[in-house]
């Protein structure tokens, strides 16, 4: 009877011990979770924000270009007064 309940204690105590690792290793992997999270979240945040600086540079652009045609256009319509003129 001592036999069994000596077996009976070291089995608790492995199951005890194995109970605590098993919690640890939950922690650890709630922890990797959260880590992930924030990561994927941050992640989030900088495609919103390189999607919204791409939109500014191609409406930039396009403003630019706009802006080019029209000088091209005035420096035209000068050259052909100073030619006019002469």
């Amino acid at each position: 009877m001592q036999e069994k309940l000596k077996q009976l204690e070291l089995l608790v105590s492995q199951a005890a011990t194995r109970l605590q690792n098993l919690q640890s290793e939950a922690a650890a992997l709630r922890q990797k979770v959260r880590l992930q999270e924030d990561t994927i979240t941050r992640l989030k945040e900088s495609e919103a924000e390189l999607k919204s600086l791409r939109e500014w540079k191609r409406n930039t652009v396009s403003a630019l270009k706009k802006l080019e045609t029209r000088i091209d256009k005035e420096i035209a319509r000068a050259q052909e007064e100073e030619k006019n003129l002469l």
